[in-house]
């Protein structure tokens, strides 16, 4: 507080970095853990009725949903005093449907038509799908598993290679690389593109659901995988990530950054060499003011072609 240049510019990413530390160093190794099993659980449950809504939409209409499912349910952030409010007014699913209810489209930025067209685009316009997305993950529960999950599931759906990228170590209720191989097996009960997905990326060598499936149509699914990204934030810097995601970006053509940590703290106006697609919900009115000139609670749809 006394000298605030010291250790350079200082940001909020800094902050919520040195405020890990400080738990850390004093054994709060993972201080929201029963949380964020208590979410996961409860997503998992309507994770079967939320895959058949989506599989009786027709294509166009079920990419939206998609987007809409991911900017809805990036709300559960407890690092976020607005939104750690709303949970004592409602459950986890509730909370999710009504912030699904209140989509209202044009978002604050809206490039959603240009990422359809990428994405579906008709005749001469038609592109082959991307050959490998890397899926930055934010929170545990809804988020991840009502809203990432299924749109990994729809790539896969298309011949897209799947890496979902988390942190290595816990930070706030963001879900961490250790836990989604079992969150992953936990949704691959309820749908074989996962399942197959799963056991070609290796995800499923610990927790085999039912061994009589593993060698049908094995090798046919391409894979969903995980890779560490070498931080304990809600942020990331990516000139500072793990060996292992620096060899997975190697191949990819889409990275797809989600929440608010790390598409627009981190990332806003980061230009890739690949297409890029921005999403998060905003929770904090001052933030939105500032970079959006909107309101707490507007969505960001930002997609970057390369």
């Amino acid at each position: 507080m006394e000298e605030p240049a010291a250790y350079g510019k200082l940001g909020l990413a800094n902050l919520l970095e040195m405020r890990e530390e400080c738990l850390r160093e004093f054994q709060f190794v993972d201080a929201y853990r029963s949380i964020k099993q208590r979410e996961n659980e409860a997503s998992l449950a309507v994770l079967p009725d939320l895959l058949m809504e989506l599989d009786s939409l027709d294509e166009e209409t079920r990419l939206l949903t998609l987007i809409e499912g991911v900017l809805a349910a990036n709300i559960f952030d407890w690092g976020s005093r607005a939104c750690v409010d709303l949970y004592h007014k409602g459950t986890i699913i509730e909370i999710y449907r009504m912030s699904r209810n209140k989509m209202q489209r044009p978002w604050r930025v809206d490039d959603f038509d240009v990422f359809k067209e990428r994405m579906l685009g008709t005749g001469d316009k038609k592109k082959p799908p991307h050959k490998r997305a890397l899926l930055f993950v934010d929170n545990s529960g809804a988020d991840i598993v009502l809203g990432m999950l299924p749109l990994a599931r729809e790539l896969l759906r298309r011949g897209t290679e799947v890496v979902l990228v988390a942190n290595s170590l816990p930070a706030l209720n963001d879900v961490t690389a250790m836990e989604l191989p079992d969150i992953v097996a936990e949704a691959a009960k309820h749908c074989d593109t996962l399942r197959r997905a799963a056991e070609a990326g290796g995800l499923l060598v610990d927790a085999m659901i039912n061994s009589s499936h593993s060698s049908k149509g094995q090798s046919s699914s391409v894979p969903l995988m995980v890779v560490e990204n070498g931080c304990g934030s809600p942020c990331i810097d990516l000139r500072q990530v793990s060996s292992e995601l620096a060899a997975a970006a190697k191949d990819a053509d889409l990275i797809i950054l989600e929440g608010m940590g790390r598409a627009l703290h981190t990332n806003l106006n980061a230009r890739f060499k690949c297409d890029a697609l921005k999403l998060a919900m905003v929770k904090n009115q001052r933030l939105a003011e500032k970079l959006i000139k909107g309101n707490i609670y507007d969505c960001i749809c930002k997609y970057e072609p390369s």
